[in-house]
């Protein structure tokens, strides 16, 4: 039986050994690990986010800055508008859905309605007694949300806000 030689590879072949390692460990590492560009889950998030304001009928992006008169006589830039939409983002990007709302015994978990429970969340939060958000509208009975469901989610969410 003939002897095999041990075969040296080149620079180049190296390189792209590595480059091929490097490439399936970023496909199978763990969903912990993954950035918010990588994760289609965040992604779908996103989406369904984007339906849930279009729904509500949220103020979209970061308030604009007005100048405004204050009473000493001084003009100065202050925020005006809303940012609903924005601040629904960062929440659902820093929270796990996992720990706002467990599925457990006859309780199903839906992002669809999480994400719905949290624009309801950030949209009291800009005024608390908002009469047109009522839990017999269509679209939030068939998300599935309910006011048991609602003040849990919220509960954790002050919960969160406050550590």
């Amino acid at each position: 039986m003939q002897k095999r030689k041990h075969i040296f590879l080149d620079e180049t072949s190296k390189v792209a050994i590595m480059e091929r390692k490097i490439k399936k460990y970023e496909r199978y590492k763990p969903h912990s690990l993954k950035t918010v560009d990588e994760d289609f889950r965040m992604q779908e998030k996103m989406a369904m986010l984007s339906v849930v304001a279009s729904n509500f009928m949220m103020t979209g992006h970061s308030p604009t800055l007005v100048l405004t008169k204050r009473e000493e006589g001084d003009e100065v830039m202050c925020p005006v508008g809303g940012g609903q939409k924005d601040r629904a983002r960062e929440i659902i990007l820093k929270t796990d859905f996992r720990k706002l709302y467990r599925g457990g015994k006859g309780r199903k978990t839906d992002p669809l309605m999480i994400v719905t429970a949290i624009c309801m969340y950030v949209m009291r939060q800009d005024n608390p007694r908002r009469g047109d958000i009522r839990y017999s509208n269509d679209f939030i009975s068939s998300v599935g949300v309910t006011r048991e469901i609602y003040q849990h989610i919220s509960q954790k969410l002050d919960d969160f806000q406050n550590s």
